[in-house]
């Protein structure tokens, strides 16, 4: 039987809490260096509109955003 892969949501929550613990930052501040990061590349990455979405992704589920 073939293993049901995480949503994105889930995936960056596992690893932002897995990376907060072994750099010993709070999940809020690397949660909001998420923020910052897709805010600032959002078109850094593609010559079209369409580079642009996982950025929009990521803010929508970003708990900054979403508070």
């Amino acid at each position: 039987m073939a293993k049901t892969r995480p949503l994105p949501e889930e995936h960056t929550a596992e690893l932002t809490r897995l990376f907060a613990h072994e750099l010993g930052y709070a999940s809020a501040a690397l949660t909001a260096y998420q923020a910052a990061y897709a805010l600032t590349t959002y078109d850094l990455f593609g010559l079209d509109d369409s580079d642009g979405r996982w950025c929009v992704e990521q803010l929508c589920r970003n708990a900054v955003f979403s508070a």
